[in-house]
């Protein structure tokens, strides 16, 4: 069978040639990230196991128990539901690729939030608190947890200590009041920077709106009291 043979422009061929590796400029790269962002958060929606849902309010969304069954993970990392030495389903979190490596294109492993959050969430404050601790067998001692509105803008994936012993961390984060209910609103957990393996084990993942009329800095109080 004939081989069909694809010819670029001799004009780009040398751009290629000269940088020995090309990158798109930012204004190509950074709305390429967010579409394959969506991208993978569509397909996660569409693979997700049958578990039971996270219990959801106008203010609150909270996974724990067998809902935690509903993360789901992204490119890079590893997850399992596993049951813990007092009989309590946890999620056990780990990375197979560097923070650094995954870039712009992986949330870590995370939630697709639905439209009713979204809806509720529009230019306020977030509240997201991990209960996690690292696994008996691993050195972890660091997460970044992020919240991202896909095409709206996302929180920074702020690094957070974890420890043998349970503790709660978490982040504040203001949504746009621009943003839309479009369908890929995500939270993520990123299992340490290394990609060596370590595992952090997670209890709960809760949201929280704060009241309208509260500021950054009444979140952030209510963080650091968790």
């Amino acid at each position: 069978m004939a081989q069909t043979e694809f010819h670029l422009p001799q004009a780009f061929r040398d751009l290629v040639r000269r940088s020995g590796r090309w990158s798109p400029p930012d204004w190509i790269f950074l709305p390429a990230s967010t579409l394959v962002m969506a991208g993978l958060i569509v397909l996660g929606l569409g693979t997700r196991p049958g578990a039971v849902d996270a219990v959801i309010s106008d203010t609150e969304f909270v996974m724990q128990g067998e809902a935690l069954a509903q993360l789901i993970p992204g490119p890079g990392t590893r997850f399992e539901l596993i049951i813990g030495p007092s009989g309590e389903p946890l999620a056990r979190l780990s990375a197979t690729a560097s923070f650094e490596a995954a870039g712009l294109l992986s949330a870590g492993v995370g939630a697709a939030l639905p439209s009713e959050w979204e809806e509720n969430a529009i230019g306020r404050i977030v509240r997201l608190e991990v209960e996690a601790q690292a696994a008996p067998d691993s050195r972890i001692d660091q997460i970044r947890v992020g919240y991202f509105t896909v095409g709206y803008g996302d929180s920074e994936r702020t690094l957070k200590p974890v420890s043998e012993f349970w503790s709660t961390v978490g982040i504040c984060y203001q949504v746009a009041p621009t943003a839309q209910a479009n369908g890929v609103e995500w939270l993520g957990i990123w299992p340490g920077d290394s990609g060596n393996g370590e595992a952090v084990l997670v209890r709960s993942i809760r949201l929280t709106l704060e009241p309208p009329r509260d500021a950054m800095a009444q979140c952030e109080a209510r963080l650091s009291s968790a």
